[in-house]
């Protein structure tokens, strides 16, 4: 059946809808720069990789931070959290907890996971109870998480022997899993974050955009007051996504905790600050109501691919600071005027292809 010009409009129509095309314009326009500049490092699969465990890492922590932001919050506790679950972690491998001797992989990482979404239901409760201002209490739990973790191993980090298994969790990839010997390429060292980082995203979306927790986090955001009238229990929804940032940045802390093979508590510092980052060039609108999965992973992979460039391109650590900050600065002033319709390049181009 030949497509008609009518067809064909629509079909532009629903391409310039799609709300993370900016995004993801911007990212393949990156990957293209520093390819141009660097073709013998940047697509190799060692170097993508990197990339990957880069996404993985930020990924994970900008989808809790999309969830807290779309209903009004923020969260500044993830980088401090993901030190103390990866000390956590750790000491509970090698040490144990009291007169309790060395605990196993498994019931460690999820030990860890539970402690990291009660401290997110800590904060939720701390939110909505006692109506205490979100930045306030994450900011605590910034400050007394790290201290707790400097204090519980003094100082020192708490280092794996070469051949633990639980490392395979953070430097493995598809090609160890897959037992490919390397002769997996460039699909083999898919890192086992990244594949990690995938469910959780799928898992996440689906929640947001087919459940009627996800219209209801959505609501929020957009209008507590008038989503408290329509018969949704704001607090509930508050807690889960405050106690699921809680459980991703422990997830993430006890992939890092793997992939260094240490538990450390001077890990993750502004790592808060990239995840927020990640989730704002993703779409994120700091102002509540607004935000996707997609477009969080996006955003970090924009801050990925820039960070892995601007190394092999051997830019010096205060102007890659400085470039990424203005990014940051562009991404912020883009979604304030696309919020008021006076940035919407590709609506009205694709618009005038119907």
């Amino acid at each position: 059946m030949t497509e008609t010009a009518r067809d064909r409009g629509k079909r532009w129509v629903k391409l310039g809808q799609f709300r993370e095309l900016n995004v993801l314009v911007a990212f393949f326009l990156l990957c293209l720069f520093f390819y141009w500049r660097r073709p013998d490092i940047f697509v190799k699969p060692a170097n993508l990789a990197v990339i990957m465990r880069f996404i993985a890492t930020f990924g994970m922590l900008a989808i809790g931070e999309v969830l807290i932001i779309i209903t009004g919050g923020i969260d500044l506790s993830v980088g401090s959290m993901l030190a103390f679950t990866g000390v956590i972690t750790a000491w509970m491998m090698l040490k144990g907890v009291g007169p309790i001797p060395p605990i196993d992989i498994v019931p460690a990482i999820l030990i860890t996971l539970v402690i990291g979404a009660l401290i997110g239901l800590w904060h939720g409760l701390f939110v909505t109870k006692l109506g205490i201002p979100p930045f306030i209490i994450t900011l605590g739990t910034y400050l007394i998480a790290r201290g707790v973790a400097a204090n519980i191993t003094r100082g020192y980090p708490q280092v794996f022997d070469s051949g633990h298994p639980f490392l395979i969790l953070g430097q493995g990839d598809l090609a160890a899993v897959l037992n490919l010997k390397g002769e997996g390429g460039a699909l083999g060292a898919i890192p086992i974050s990244f594949l990690i980082l995938l469910g959780i995203a799928g898992l996440v979306s689906l929640i947001l955009n087919h459940t009627p927790l996800g219209y209801r986090i959505y609501a929020v955001g957009g209008n507590i007051e008038a989503a408290r009238l329509s018969g949704v229990n704001v607090d509930r929804v508050r807690i889960f996504c405050y106690a699921t940032s809680g459980f991703l940045a422990a997830l993430t802390g006890v992939i890092l905790a793997s992939r260094l093979g240490q538990g450390t508590p001077v890990v993750g510092a502004a790592y808060e600050l990239w995840a927020i980052a990640a989730a704002v060039i993703g779409g994120t609108s700091l102002l509540g109501g607004e935000g996707t999965v997609l477009g969080a992973i996006l955003g970090a992979a924009i801050m990925g691919v820039m960070q892995n460039g601007m190394v092999v391109m051997n830019i010096s650590s205060y102007a890659q600071d400085v470039i990424l900050g203005s990014v940051l600065v562009v991404a912020v002033v883009y979604d304030t005027m696309r919020r008021g319709g006076r940035f919407d390049f590709w609506k009205k181009w694709f618009s005038s292809q119907a």
